[in-house]
């Protein structure tokens, strides 16, 4: 039976990578640093008692981006493998307008990617499964919310399918890259939670010699924040002066790749001339120790 990797909870970590997992090994995951309030996350399994198994999962985070992939083959005998990537953020946003009160704004989330699960037409008792799940929330509440999954098992497709829940969710059916739209409630001029996760999972399984599997689930190129339109007040009344201010800096009135951050002070040219010098210092200072040390 296929078991699925549930998405992780992670919090206050960034720049996570993971290597394959030695034989026999349960589990294998590296994760360094920790910065602001995105966070990444990747993991890995294998099982591989005489046959081959390899896993890979990748996570990486922006505010407004999220990536994921995994990777995960197994054949020629007995033998699971199972990789994993997860990617979040999480921020205070706050739309402000000369009007108040509760007011209601279109949200989206653009979807980049794709899942494969392959098993060799020749293969007798191998399953290869690969899903992804993107989730974005309100103050805690579901705004909109994707689960994919794809599933082969001995040259057929099981199990083939996108569920899309939410807030008025709009999108095209049955297809999973493309656009997605949603209602976002809040209070003018009152502070709320912005948060979207997504997992990425790939999972092969093999049982006999001739079997010969691989899952992929590539969206490392990405899921994106696609800016906040269409606010309007509950009497219907449309709010078309309102601005977006975050803890972050990020503005997510508008969308990820529109969206242009603080420029970075160039230095002064004093600055390069200072640094220069430091460099020819140390070279001379290097170039005396070699001599000094020479027979």
């Amino acid at each position: 039976m296929l078991a699925f990797a549930g998405v992780a909870q992670a919090t206050l970590i960034a720049n996570s990578a993971a290597s394959t997992a030695e034989p026999h090994a349960a589990s294998a995951a590296v994760v360094n640093g920790s910065t602001g309030l995105v966070s990444t996350i990747s993991t890995i399994s294998t099982i591989s008692p005489s046959a081959l198994a390899s896993a890979s999962g990748y996570g990486a985070a922006a505010y407004g981006a999220l990536h994921a992939s995994a990777v995960a083959v197994a054949a020629n005998g007995d033998a699971q493998a199972r990789g994993q990537g997860s990617s979040l953020w999480i921020d205070n946003a706050t739309l402000s307008s000369s009007s108040i009160g509760a007011a209601t704004g279109r949200g989206t989330f653009d979807l980049s990617g794709a899942l494969s699960s392959r098993v060799g037409p020749t293969s007798t008792g191998g399953a290869a499964n690969s899903g992804v799940a993107v989730n974005v929330s309100v103050n805690g509440v579901t705004v909109f919310n994707v689960n994919a999954q794809l599933v082969s098992r001995n040259g057929a497709i099981e199990i083939n399918n996108v569920e899309v829940s939410g807030l008025n969710v709009s999108f095209t059916a049955g297809v999973l890259a493309g656009t997605y739209s949603f209602d976002m409630p809040f209070t003018l001029g009152t502070s709320f939670q912005l948060f979207a996760s997504m997992n990425a999972i790939g999972q092969a399984i093999s049982s006999s010699g001739v079997d010969d599997t691989e899952a992929v689930s590539n969206f490392a190129s990405t899921g994106t924040w696609g800016g906040i339109s269409g606010v309007h007040l509950a009497n219907g009344t449309v709010v078309s002066d309102f601005s977006v201010q975050s803890d972050s800096g990020f503005d997510w009135g508008h969308a990820y790749s529109a969206f242009v951050p603080p420029v970075t002070v160039v230095p002064e040219p004093g600055t390069y001339a200072l640094m220069l010098g430091g460099l020819a210092v140390l070279g001379r200072v290097a170039r005396r120790r070699r001599l000094a040390s020479a027979p």
